[in-house]
């Protein structure tokens, strides 16, 4: 079957619309929403995300709560944002998205000041569930089906300026956090991130209005379908049938747990291959800016379809992870850099991947139900990393796991390339 199969009316003609319920009746996306969904991004990720790490001795010395059972809840809310994917991306075929993300900032503040609070552990974990939520309505996925239905088939520039901005979020909310909480405390810094959701990403996320882009409507119901209608749910029956959705699950799956392992094991296993704590700093600290290289490379690409990138990123995410196994020293920043550009770029081709190669009707729920796999084996990597490290007595067993994760990425996604006939010459 071809693309074209695939996407029958992907190069149908552009048709007039009319603004969705909701949304301003503009002629074009207002300028400043790749800027909007750039800030609220970085805060959305520094803050629900990015920033936990920083937290965990802190609360562990004045609770006295564990470190296991502190990481127990936040792959709760992990968990909580994989199960949600799916309904979350249904609903942004049906509710404009400025409700639903400003819904997911409203959340984020309260789970936060939750955190702050924190009187027992019932609460400590109860209060991952609205934060949980608020990763679902917030993180990426919500901001990726905003700029497809405003900028239509152009909406890959767009991800890639936002995705470059957010790229930014552990290098500015890691440092602040740690500053923060050595001078003020853990709980004025967590009340200070629930201010910059409530205060900066709410109102920003209310304020976002913009006519649907005439090349989204033509593949997408004119008006927003009643919850639960069969059209909507006979896509994602067939679409669970096509074996390039699996292939493309596999690779985005695959890739998810390798990030996830890394965010969890990369400093000890560091430790264990004897590199000083100084150049571990520097290992991590190239990871992030070297995402942002690897967009800025993606930007300036040429490609008439992207997501044929796909087969050199992943061999360059693989040289990286066997320069972590085999590597020594200076290796290991080499093995940052290029896993770091690949999983920038591996970002991009999240966003991409429906629309390219399964179908651009109902972007937003298809997402969704690609990201529900994905997201809870994100959730369970740190978890699965440490029984290897357990069963192997160190980490060796996992960075060569690592390295097999990243191959079968590229074999799957070349599999989902060949089958939509991309791997061809333009």
């Amino acid at each position: 079957m071809t693309r074209q199969d695939a996407c029958p009316d992907a190069d149908s003609a552009p048709l007039p619309v009319s603004p969705a319920p909701g949304h301003a009746g503009s002629l074009g996306p207002p300028r400043h929403l790749v800027w909007t969904l750039g800030l609220t991004e970085t805060i959305s990720w520094g803050t629900l995300y990015f920033a936990f790490t920083v937290f965990i001795a802190p609360m562990s010395q004045t609770l006295g709560y564990s470190k296991p059972f502190l990481a127990g809840g936040y792959s709760l809310g992990l968990l909580v944002w994989a199960m949600c994917s799916f309904a979350v991306g249904r609903l942004l075929d049906r509710v404009p998205a400025r409700k639903v993300m400003g819904t997911g900032s409203v959340l984020a503040g309260t789970g936060l000041l939750l955190w702050a609070w924190t009187p027992s552990p019932a609460v400590f974990l109860l209060m991952w569930i609205p934060i949980g939520l608020a990763m679902a309505t917030t993180l990426y996925e919500p901001a990726f089906v905003v700029l497809r239905q405003a900028y239509g088939d152009g909406y890959q520039k767009p991800i890639v300026t936002v995705t470059l901005m957010a790229g930014f979020a552990s290098t500015i909310f890691v440092p602040l956090a740690q500053w923060l909480v050595i001078h003020i405390g853990w709980r004025p810094t967590l009340a200070g991130f629930a201010a910059l959701n409530l205060l900066v990403c709410a109102p920003l996320h209310a304020r976002m209005r913009y006519a649907l882009h005439a090349t989204y409507a033509s593949v997408h119901p004119a008006s927003p379908l009643p919850m639960g209608d069969a059209g909507n749910g006979g896509i994602a029956r067939s679409t669970l049938r096509q074996p390039v959705f699996w292939a493309v699950v596999l690779a985005f799956t695959a890739t998810v747990m390798v990030a996830s392992l890394l965010g969890a094991h990369l400093i000890p296993m560091l430790t264990e291959k004897g590199l000083p704590v100084a150049q571990q700093l520097v290992v991590a600290a190239l990871i992030g800016p070297a995402q942002v290289v690897g967009r800025m490379l993606m930007m300036r690409a040429a490609v008439p379809h992207p997501v044929r990138l796909s087969l050199p990123v992943y061999t360059v995410m693989s040289l990286g992870l066997l320069c972590l196994a085999l590597g020594h020293g200076i290796w290991l920043m080499v093995a940052a850099v290029l896993y770091g550009c690949a999983n920038g770029v591996n970002t991009m081709l999240r966003a991409m991947a429906m629309p390219e190669l399964i179908s651009r009707h109902h972007y937003a729920t298809l997402n969704g139900l690609m990201m529900t796999p994905v997201l809870l084996m994100q959730a369970a990597a740190p978890w699965l990393g440490a029984l290897l490290w357990r069963a192997a007595g160190g980490y060796w067993l996992m960075l060569w796991v690592m390295v097999a994760l990243a191959l079968a990425a590229l074999l799957a996604f070349g599999f989902a390339l060949h089958r939509r006939g991309l791997l061809r010459p333009a």
